[in-house]
C-alpha cells in the first residue's frame, strides 16, 4: 500500500485515536481552552519532558495569571520559577513573547495564523502557533515537532530534509492526516505516541498498533507482523 494511500492514512488516524483513547496522558493544561494557559504550557514543555512540567506550570500560573502580569515580570523572576526545567534562555524568551503580545495585541492572544506569525522568533514558530490554534481555539491544524517528524517518517517514509519538523512538505503531509473535529485528541495522541511507544531509541514495535502499516517495521525488523 503506497505511502500516499488514502486508505492507509485513514487507518493510521483510526488506530492512533483508538490507541489514544486508552493511553493518552493526562496533564492539567489539557483541561483548559484558555489561550494564555496553553501558551504557558507549550513554552514550558519545549525540549522538556512533559511529566516534569506540571508542578512548574501550576506555580507559574499562580504567579502570573495573564499576559499583562507576565509582561511586567523581570527575567530573573521568571527564571526563579522555571529554572528547574533547564534551558537558561527560556526565561528571556518567555518575557519577550509576553511583551510582544502586549505590544501587538494588547495582551489578547490571537486566533488567526497570520496574526500569530507576527510573534515568530526565538521560542515561537509554526509548532507554537498551531498548538495554540488547536488546543485553545479548536482548529483542525497539525502540530509537528521532532517526535511527530519521527513517527511520520517511520510509518510513511515521508521524504524530508534533516530538520524535517521545519520542512513545509512534512507540515503539508501532516495537515492531510488531521481528522475534522478531533484535532485535539489526534494531536495529543500523536505527541504521546512518540513519547511512550514510537520513541527515538528502542521503539516498542512489537506491541505497536501501526506495525501492520509501518514502513520502518516492514523494512527494519524480521517477521514484522
Amino acid at each position: 500500500m503506497p505511502a500516499n494511500s488514502s486508505q492507509r492514512k485513514l487507518e493510521f488516524v483510526s488506530k492512533l485515536l483508538h490507541w489514544g483513547d486508552q493511553n493518552r496522558r493526562d496533564f492539567r493544561w489539557r483541561h483548559t481552552q484558555d489561550p494564555y494557559n496553553v501558551l504557558v504550557a507549550e513554552l514550558l514543555v519545549q525540549r522538556t519532558k512533559a511529566v516534569q512540567v506540571e508542578p512548574v506550570y501550576l506555580k507559574f500560573l499562580e504567579r502570573w495569571s495573564n499576559v499583562g502580569s507576565l509582561s511586567r515580570a523581570k527575567e530573573q523572576e521568571i527564571r526563579s520559577v522555571v529554572g528547574t526545567l533547564g534551558l537558561d534562555y527560556r526565561a528571556k524568551r518567555i518575557q519577550t513573547i509576553a511583551r510582544r503580545i502586549m505590544e501587538l495585541f494588547g495582551g489578547k492572544i490571537p486566533d488567526e495564523p497570520v496574526e500569530l506569525r507576527r510573534l515568530y522568533g526565538k521560542g515561537f514558530g509554526d509548532y507554537m502557533a498551531n498548538a495554540i490554534l488547536c488546543f485553545a481555539f479548536g482548529q483542525d491544524v497539525p502540530v509537528v515537532d521532532k517526535n511527530v517528524e519521527r513517527i511520520l517518517k517511520r510509518v510513511f517514509s515521508v521524504d524530508v530534509r534533516n530538520d524535517g519538523h521545519r520542512d513545509k512538505r512534512l507540515w503539508t503531509f501532516a495537515a492531510g492526516l488531521v481528522p475534522k473535529h478531533k484535532a485535539k485528541e489526534y494531536n495529543w495522541s500523536l505527541l504521546d505516541f512518540g513519547a511512550l511507544l514510537c520513541t527515538a531509541r528502542n521503539p516498542k514495535c512489537s506491541v505497536c498498533p501501526m506495525r501492520g502499516i509501518c514502513d520502518y517495521v516492514k523494512n527494519s525488523l524480521p517477521n514484522p507482523i
